[in-house]
């Protein structure tokens, strides 16, 4: 193995521990994309460097955190990656516009941001959603207690 393969996966699991320990003290679940699809298409391009980089980077990331989470007892889901960035994360409009160079905007309810926000906000919000709890106007619900303020999820 390369010099730059070994540090590479020291990084990874290095970086994924520390993920799931801040996780795990904070007292919150892990949620991000599945992006099983997307490296079975990069495996299907042209075998350079920079592909085998990003294939390896995508997929060993992906293992470390979830193991990660299940010896550390973290909670974590996997979320369909579809339309996290040109969803609105506030109204769930399907069809944000382009208002800058990687800025989007919702024309329903004016939300704008950067797309990598966008993406973020809608993989935790699909994410709250599997684990059964629901965000409603800034405030978290679950379906016990689907509108009051005074229940929060522990």
């Amino acid at each position: 193995m390369r010099k730059l393969e070994i540090y590479y996966i020291d990084w990874t699991k290095k970086i994924s521990l520390e993920i799931v320990k801040l996780a795990k003290e904070l007292r919150y679940a892990i949620s991000r994309e599945d992006l099983t699809n997307l490296t079975k298409s990069l495996r299907k391009l042209p075998k350079d460097h920079k592909t085998k980089l990003i294939i390896m980077g995508y997929s060993k990331i992906e293992r470390w955190i979830d193991w990660q989470a299940e010896k550390h007892g973290v909670p974590y889901v996997k979320v369909d990656p579809n339309g996290t960035s040109s969803e609105c994360p506030i109204c769930d409009y399907k069809g944000l516009e382009e208002v800058g160079y990687r800025r989007l905007r919702c024309p329903r309810c004016g939300f704008e941001a950067d797309r990598d926000i966008i993406g973020k906000l809608n993989v935790r919000k699909k994410g709250l959603r599997k684990l059964g709890i629901y965000p409603r106007g800034g405030a978290l619900t679950t379906p016990d207690c689907p509108s009051d303020d005074r229940c929060s999820p522990e």
